[in-house]
């Protein structure tokens, strides 16, 4: 599934594929931040527009769910 379709094609609230790839997200973030050495995590939803960083991931899913991503992310 092209990453477009799941980030911005789903119903954030009904459709449980959007979960599961949210999921898989984060874990990539998380890998990311940890290789890199980072304690945060900046958030890409479409209220904190990679604005804001948290150091728990759980608040950045949670963001993702809420708000979706913002528009035209790529990173």
């Amino acid at each position: 599934m092209d990453r477009s379709e799941w980030m911005y094609g789903m119903n954030r609230v009904l459709d449980l594929w959007y979960l599961v790839e949210v999921r898989k997200f984060i874990a990539a973030a998380k890998a990311h931040r940890e290789r890199s050495k980072w304690t945060t995590t900046i958030c890409p939803c479409s209220h904190c527009k990679n604005l804001t960083a948290f150091t728990n991931d759980g608040t950045v899913q949670s963001h993702l769910i809420q708000f979706g991503f913002m528009e035209g992310y790529t990173v």
